[in-house]
């Protein structure tokens, strides 16, 4: 299910990204990320887009359950996403780390 504009706002912020970098990092021009978070927009591609841009920076989306609404929270800050990103992109197979 694609993030609501809301949530891509919030999750924008707790990147600590703009609106600029978002754009610039899912391959669109600023205004459709600025329509599609006024809500001028419904474009399921540009939110799925934006939805695994900002997971990628580690921001979590939450799902509707049992009459909660959806949220938005931060997994991990910026540098231990990125971090997380480059010991996944390592390769090799599991359980070959030296580690005791």
């Amino acid at each position: 299910m694609p993030i609501t504009p809301e949530q891509c706002h919030a999750g924008r912020v707790l990147a600590k990204i703009d609106r600029e970098e978002l754009a610039t990092e899912i391959g669109v021009h600023v205004d459709v990320i600025e329509a599609y978070e006024a809500g001028l927009a419904s474009d399921g591609e540009i939110a799925q887009l934006a939805q695994r841009s900002l997971e990628s920076l580690g921001v979590e989306f939450l799902p509707e359950e049992s009459g909660f609404g959806v949220g938005v929270r931060l997994k991990v800050d910026r540098a231990g996403a990125r971090q997380i990103g480059s010991w996944e992109a390592e390769g090799g197979r599991v359980a070959e780390d030296d580690v005791p």
